[in-house]
């Protein structure tokens, strides 16, 4: 495979990762928030299409199918979960000095790029990149050039997807990230439409 086509659907794999890192980079982006995020991302943009290449074509197709739906339901339920916390938060600005310590420790039990929901995220946004590495196997494709590609891609446009929702969250403040959290959850219903 020429190495436009694979940086070409490389980036095409990378736009969901892009996404949700600026949804999540909002209010989450200092910078082990912005290594785990690109790490995870580009790891599994990177393992997917091995996976998909090995599993063959009838469990990718299961996978796919139901892969959808789960993608779908955990992006929703994050984004959901985003938007309760932006709401319930109080305005920093008058009390921004004696919330600090409070918030610190919300933002640790909520982090989204910690723990099961990083992994949810991961998981959702490389559901495709399985079902490329399936069709790069039919086609006979080195698929370990073209993950490595994949996963490169991932990671860097995680790290410009923090990069603007970490801009957008200082412009905006609480408005970004009920935006961040309204498109994770249009994310996910337009994992089941497309």
């Amino acid at each position: 495979m020429h190495i436009l086509s694979v940086a070409g659907l490389a980036v095409g794999l990378g736009t969901d990762a892009m996404s949700v890192s600026a949804a999540v980079g909002v209010r989450w982006h200092g910078p082990r928030q912005t290594f785990r995020l690109a790490w995870h991302m580009g790891l599994f943009q990177f393992g997917m299409p091995i996976l998909g290449w090995l599993a063959g074509s009838r469990l990718a197709r299961r996978l796919e199918a139901v892969g959808t739906y789960l993608a779908a339901a955990l992006v929703f339920a994050i984004g959901v979960k985003m938007l309760i916390e932006a709401v319930r938060s109080r305005a920093p600005l008058a009390e921004e000095a004696e919330e600090a310590v409070e918030e610190r420790l919300t933002h640790r039990r909520a982090d989204p790029t910690r723990g099961w929901s990083l992994v949810a995220l991961s998981v959702a946004t490389s559901i495709d990149a399985l079902v490329a590495g399936f069709s790069l196997g039919l086609r006979g494709e080195h698929i370990y050039t073209a993950s490595i590609v994949i996963g490169v891609v991932a990671a860097a446009m995680s790290l410009v997807g923090v990069t603007v929702g970490r801009h957008a969250g200082k412009a905006f403040g609480r408005a970004a990230e009920i935006a961040g959290a309204v498109v994770l959850m249009a994310l996910g219903i337009s994992f089941l439409l497309l």
